[in-house]
């Protein structure tokens, strides 16, 4: 059994059903929706417990998602011990606008400060989250899961070009990801975008993945190519190297977590 949690209850489980149907039709799996971002998961986890390290594997994070909504408590109903899920994969987006929303309740507080500690919280979490076979594998989106239709005709050669700001993430981000797309409102990306081409959509996917995944590794080591090893574009080096070269300058690369998640998944 395996169980993907995904943050938002519109675009999320649409991506979900579209790589169900090309990737994962054999597979037993069930998806909840968190309907919080990054933060709200990390203070849910610090509730239940102030020490990551003395939570209990997936028996907890499947707790939070019952204790969140009445739908995944219905959804997760037969699902009684950690053993019962064998892998748990997260996705999330980075929330880069979040600092804004701080800044609006705590004047005080600088943007960089509050920057720098959301980003603390993010690595913990990505530290904690990082087995899918134990607590659970976590995805970031950054700078959230619009970044899957910021592309001109794929293959688009400018893809690794592409960067936002934290202003233009502050209420701004989902219209432009819409205006600049080739793909409006994600037809021929996603499943339910009637009509639909299946090997189309599958090009297509082939294409988002080899981009995406090319992007993470020149994030991470600046060559524009496959990386060697899956290891080279974990979740916890894209994060560190997206803080490293574009934080400072409040802006981040544009980057999906579903097309990694199918290349460190499919064999």
């Amino acid at each position: 059994m395996i169980l993907f949690i995904v943050e938002g209850s519109k675009t999320e489980p649409r991506v979900y059903e579209t790589i169900k149907k090309l990737y994962f039709k054999d597979e037993e799996d069930i998806i909840c929706i968190f309907r919080s971002n990054i933060y709200g998961l990390y203070n849910r986890l610090k509730k239940y417990n102030s020490d990551f390290e003395d939570l209990d594997n997936v028996a907890n994070i499947v707790d939070v998602i019952r204790e969140m909504d009445p739908k995944n408590a219905e959804v997760l109903k037969d699902i009684k011990l950690s053993s019962d899920i064998d892998q748990v994969f997260l996705f999330f987006d980075y929330d880069f606008q979040h600092a804004f929303h701080v800044q609006e309740q705590h004047p005080e507080c600088s943007l960089e400060d509050i920057l720098k500690e959301d980003n603390a919280r993010l690595k913990e979490l990505l530290d904690f989250f990082n087995e899918e076979t134990e607590m659970g594998k976590l995805y970031i989106n950054y700078p959230m899961i619009e970044s899957l239709k910021y592309t001109k005709q794929l293959p688009d050669d400018d893809f690794i070009t592409y960067k936002t700001t934290l202003e233009e993430c502050h209420g701004q981000f989902k219209k432009a990801a819409e205006e600049f797309s080739d793909y409006k409102d994600y037809k021929g990306i996603l499943w339910d975008k009637a009509p639909v081409d299946i090997g189309e959509l599958r090009r297509n996917w082939e294409l988002l993945k080899q981009q995406n995944v090319m992007k993470a590794n020149y994030i991470c080591s600046l060559a524009y190519s496959m990386p060697v090893s899956k290891e080279d574009v974990s979740q916890q080096q894209v994060f560190m190297h997206q803080i490293n070269l574009y934080d400072d300058s409040k802006s981040i690369a544009i980057l999906n977590s579903f097309p990694l998640f199918l290349y460190d998944y499919l064999k």
